[in-house]
């Protein structure tokens, strides 16, 4: 039991990982400052060798051996593995939604850990982020060996959503941005990859309120990227699969080709000059369905401990 808990958070304090292809095309700099952003929410001050050991500190308890770029790529791997693990950033995640079933993921990893450990324990624990972390799973879970694996998400996956707040074309404006949330688990080979209660945020794009002539209104929205289990952020869009998926639930509401949703559309005159159209809205809180654009490679969760 002990070495499968230690395989999860501990071995990539004693493998000397070859640097991946992050390190190899940016600098040291620019990947040190995204695994601090990914910690601590923004970028550090001071001198790369400083702000290297601080991460060390705090993510391990101890300084690493090897080079600049092998140390950082070593914290990025713990972080973000992409070898189907998950990393940290999954860890919290499962942690997150084993207790709460909402997964905070835009929030800085130490702020998410700190926040599970108040609810938890009733306040923020001492010792290394990797210590800590595995303390939550074995308490959430009782394991920190879950049944987690590679899986693709195929495109043209349905993603069912509802919006915590209405669009209305009368009173909507371009630029303004909605919050919408995952109502129903994503499921690939019967393992969760995008679970519900994720937020994603949709912004509005073109907006036209209804006008004489009995010319309705039309809301155009982009649904953005969506976090999925594992941190892998995948684009979202209204195309053919979800429109007819739309359709079946009598939505009022059609969708572009190019992947973003439209709702009304102009009518001719429908009865003369002074005939108004009507105004469309997204209603909060009604379910329907939205798409992946692209195959992703994400990581699949299924719901009992990993063989040990």
């Amino acid at each position: 039991m002990k070495k499968a808990l230690t395989l999860t958070l501990v071995v990539l304090l004693t493998t000397a990982l070859i640097p991946s292809p992050i390190s190899a095309n940016v600098t040291p700099l620019a990947s040190l400052v995204m695994v601090e952003e990914l910690l601590y929410g923004e970028a550090q001050a001071g001198a790369l060798l400083d702000r290297i050991e601080k991460v060390e500190i705090d993510v391990y308890g101890a300084l690493q051996d090897g080079a600049v770029l092998m140390r950082i790529d070593r914290v990025t791997s713990f972080l973000q593995s992409g070898d189907g693990g998950g990393g940290l950033q999954l860890l919290l995640n499962l942690a997150e939604w084993g207790f709460s079933a909402i997964v905070s993921g835009e929030q800085a990893m130490i702020e998410r850990l700190e926040g599970l450990e108040v609810v938890l324990y009733g306040g923020v624990q001492p010792g290394d982020i990797s210590k800590r972390a595995e303390r939550l799973m074995l308490d959430i879970w009782g394991t920190t060996s879950l049944d987690v694996k590679r899986v693709n998400l195929p495109a043209q996956t349905l993603v069912k959503i509802a919006l915590v707040s209405t669009i209305d074309s009368a009173t909507a404006k371009v630029g303004d941005q909605v919050i919408y949330e995952v109502v129903e688990d994503v499921l690939v080979d019967g393992r969760v990859v995008i679970p519900s209660g994720v937020r994603g945020v949709a912004t509005v794009t073109e907006v036209t309120s209804a006008g004489r002539l009995g010319k309705d209104g039309r809301v155009v929205v982009d649904f953005g990227r969506l976090t999925t289990l594992d941190g892998t952020r995948v684009k979202l869009q209204v195309d053919e699969t979800a429109t007819e998926k739309n359709k079946s639930l009598e939505l009022a509401a059609g969708a572009s080709m190019a992947g973003i949703l439209l709702l009304g559309s102009p009518v001719g005159l429908v009865g003369g000059y002074f005939v108004r159209g009507k105004d469309v809205k997204i209603e909060a809180n009604v379910p329907f369905f939205v798409e992946t654009e692209r195959a992703t490679s994400v990581s699949g969760f299924y719901f009992r401990p990993a063989s040990l």
